[in-house]
């Protein structure tokens, strides 16, 4: 007989030691604010997406904020739909102020207020489904590359913290407690201070690679990640590939057969097995997005993709948020964002990303462990002189087992570079930014996914 056995040894085995969840970004409103998600427009998105032909559940939903669109502080009628549907919820607040060099507080302030709101309705019902909270969206990238209104990574580890004091204080702590609470952003400004959680945006045709390119892309940079977040679990919040595009971007090409192949190759190796929310089930985004990164063609309601099966046992692992492990493993013009928008990709100009292989170094390897333990079974005739006096039918075997342990361990690094640069060890996180460069244009007042570019 032989048993095989995994050992959870810390940042090798977090994240496949936790619960896994699957599921899409959802923005606050259509296209513009003024057209507000209400309730039935978000539960219309989670059954659709609970009812897709996969063998993954996609019952989980990605928010970039938990104020309703147009209101000050009043919750997102998400809340209402995630309880009836039972869809599991990674809750956003958006922390973007509404000028360069404005602090967050005012924003967190409200979104504490409408999460408040959320929880009285609906109290243990809601905190069931909830898996964690972001604390912002990419406002990293917007204020360190873009040029545009963001915040930095100093204020973003500060926010955190604050935040997570806030909540330890407020009337709901009770049913945030032991939720996980983080931050999304590029490759690389992924990793902040305080985060319990990494979460990553990454988009393989705003870096212009082609689709051919776009799966070793994807997983390289996601292995950049992982190096850097250390012990803390690293959850991919937005991927994807549009199907159309009246826009052209160097060797990416939207359409739907490398929507399919991004979905199959990039989408399955990860689905099942990292916390995910794929970019996008249903067209949000502002009007000056020209891709379309939708899964669902808004006129049929018919998915684009015809094959969203990935044939992977894991994928189905059991859902639930109650019991979720702190360890469980995306220019802006003048106006500025006050609030998240719908989701908007922008344009990059990067060189094609190259993979190459590098020697493991001391405290920046990625371990793998795995222990195979062989029992073996010996049979063995018993001893005339333990045998009963005449009894020639005896058949009583002596059993000797002995187990053997192997433990076997690999570290492996995997380094990007852009172009024909040589990878450095020394880079760290910095080679990222050669991975999704990127610039957009985002209207203000962004209460949705705020970017959908990579």
């Amino acid at each position: 007989m032989r048993y095989f056995f995994c050992f959870l040894f810390s940042s090798c085995l977090a994240q496949a030691a936790s619960k896994v969840f699957t599921g899409f970004n959802y923005g606050a409103f259509w296209s513009l604010e003024a057209n507000v998600k209400k309730k039935a427009d978000f539960l219309d998105g989670f059954n659709l997406a609970r009812n897709l032909t996969t063998d993954i559940p996609f019952d989980s939903a990605r928010l970039f904020t938990c104020k309703a669109a147009g209101t000050l502080n009043e919750p997102t009628e998400a809340f209402d739909a995630a309880v009836d549907s039972k869809t599991n919820l990674l809750l956003g607040f958006w922390i973007t102020p509404g000028q360069k060099g404005g602090s967050p507080d005012e924003n967190v302030k409200n979104e504490m207020a409408a999460l408040e709101k959320g929880f009285k309705k609906h109290g243990q019902a809601l905190s069931d489904l909830v898996i964690g909270l972001s604390i912002g969206s990419e406002d990293i990238y917007r204020a360190e590359e873009a040029g545009e209104i963001g915040v930095t990574a100093a204020v973003v580890g500060q926010t955190i913290a604050q935040v997570k004091k806030d909540i330890a204080a407020s009337p709901f702590a009770q049913y945030m407690k032991d939720k996980p609470i983080g931050h999304v952003d590029t490759a690389k400004y992924a990793v902040v201070d305080n985060a319990d959680f990494i979460g990553m945006t990454a988009y393989p045709y705003w870096n212009k690679d082609s689709i051919e390119l776009a799966s070793t892309s994807f997983q390289g940079s996601l292995e950049q990640v992982k190096q850097h977040a250390g012990n803390r679990p690293v959850w991919i919040a937005e991927m994807g590939w549009p199907s159309t595009d009246t826009e052209l971007h160097s060797a990416a090409v939207a359409g739907v057969n490398e929507a399919q192949k991004f979905w199959s190759e990039a989408g399955c190796a990860v689905f099942g097995k990292y916390t995910t929310f794929y970019f996008e089930l249903l067209k949000d985004t502002t009007p000056e997005q020209k891709a379309d990164w939708s899964i669902i063609d808004t006129n049929t309601r018919q998915p684009r993709i015809r094959n969203l099966s990935c044939g992977n046992p894991q994928a189905k692992l059991p859902t639930g948020a109650s019991a979720i492990s702190q360890a469980s493993s995306q220019s802006v013009g003048s106006t500025p964002p006050s609030i998240p928008v719908s989701g908007s990709p922008v344009t990059p100009s990067a060189p094609a990303v190259i993979l190459s292989s590098e020697s493991p170094s001391t405290g920046s390897s990625t371990m793998h462990v795995t222990v195979t333990r062989t029992t073996t079974v010996t049979p063995q005739p018993i001893l005339p002189s333990l045998a009963a006096s005449g009894d020639t039918s005896l058949t009583t075997f002596i059993v000797t087992m002995t187990s053997t342990t192997i433990i076997t361990a690999q570290a492996s690094i995997v380094t990007l570079a852009s172009g024909n640069q040589s990878p450095s060890p020394t880079n760290g996180v910095a080679s990222l930014g050669k991975l999704y460069p990127r610039t957009k244009s985002v209207k203000a007042n962004m209460l949705q996914h705020n970017s959908k570019w990579r």
